[in-house]
């Protein structure tokens, strides 16, 4: 690299007023600028063109000091042929007896302006980065549902009490997700990009399908499959789901349950009977409406009920629950109660 001085170097000032040097190298300008007024002037009018480029910035933006001066010295040695070591520029300036003095910069303060120029660009290439970097976005419900459509084209049903975070781009090699509550996914197929659910420490992996996950927090996490296949894993075990199967994942286990598609109730708000236990009735609608439901005693918990409802309110509900089976519904406060004596 061409220097302005025998015993120092451009690109060691660079580095130094990009506090990027050694203790040694430290010592080294200290030392350069004492010997002449000339160098400390040379220094001053560098450090100002430097720190109004923004250079001092260096070492929060990772700018390339080095790739800088590389770029500085093609560009120098491409000139040298034509100019002298100094350039002129204008303006020029008149004296009172009309001659024009042209003003002279050194090959120093030259290269100053070309890497200043060239450290502004680099950090508003790095500006613009970081706003191309895809941030994470987050769906909250607490008392409430929310349908949500992923930039991938993935459809999402929020349950209550539910966090969804994803990217504002999917980029790489998988669409992945993190889900803390329930929520029913509807994923646009793409091989080549399987989507990701990230779980309470379970992995939910498929390409193009729909299922429900349940991922409460101190609840095992369970999932649901309506279409397509789903692949269900934690830590080594890992298990694949096809339509209308279900797993459930206590610890580091997966295992198969059996399936009740009752649980996507609080999205459809369907419900489909077929000789169930009340006792299960009474969970089933208990999550899909988001009521306090209960029975007054265990003697009724074992009847058995075969019905369906298809978007019933709530109170129609329960009063054909309670009309069919001889009990009574009340309700007191928040809380629903199923009373009576025993089974039709």
């Amino acid at each position: 690299m061409n220097s302005f001085h025998e015993n120092i170097s451009e690109e060691l000032l660079a580095r130094y007023l990009a506090e990027s040097v050694t203790e040694n190298e430290k010592i080294q300008v200290q030392n350069w600028l004492a010997q002449s007024p000339v160098h400390e002037q040379e220094f001053n009018a560098y450090k100002i063109i430097w720190d109004q480029s923004g250079a001092s910035l260096k070492k929060n933006t990772g700018v390339d000091t080095d790739a800088a001066w590389e770029k500085v010295k093609s560009k120098m040695n491409n000139q040298s042929t034509n100019t002298s070591s100094q350039i002129h520029v204008k303006p020029f300036k008149q004296t009172d007896s009309g001659k024009i003095i042209q003003h002279k910069l050194p090959v120093m303060l030259w290269v100053a302006a070309v890497i200043a120029l060239l450290i502004l660009a680099y950090g508003w290439l790095l500006v613009r980065s970081d706003k191309d970097i895809s941030q994470p976005l987050q769906v909250v419900t607490t008392g409430n549902t929310i349908e949500k459509k992923l930039p991938d084209g993935t459809k999402v049903f929020l349950n209550y009490n539910s966090t969804l975070t994803y990217p504002s781009t999917f980029t790489g090699d998988f669409r992945t997700v993190s889900l803390q509550g329930e929520a029913f996914f509807n994923v646009k197929p793409d091989s080549l990009h399987p989507f990701v659910i990230n779980a309470n420490g379970t992995e939910i992996k498929v390409v193009g399908t729909s299922f429900n996950v349940k991922a409460y927090t101190k609840e095992p996490v369970r999932v649901d499959v309506s279409t397509g296949k789903v692949l269900v894993q934690k830590a080594n075990k890992k298990i694949y789901l096809v339509k209308g199967q279900s797993a459930e994942v206590v610890e580091d286990t997966v295992r198969n349950i059996i399936p009740d598609m009752n649980i996507l109730g609080y999205r459809t708000q369907i419900f489909d009977f077929n000789a169930a236990n009340l006792n299960d009735v009474v969970a089933s609608i208990r999550n899909g409406y988001h009521i306090d439901l209960r029975l007054t005693n265990t003697r009724i918990a074992q009847c058995r009920l075969t019905i369906r409802f298809e978007k019933e309110p709530v109170d129609a509900t329960l009063s054909i629950i309670a009309e069919t089976m001889g009990l009574r519904v009340r309700k007191e406060g928040e809380v629903y109660w199923l009373d009576g004596n025993g089974c039709r």
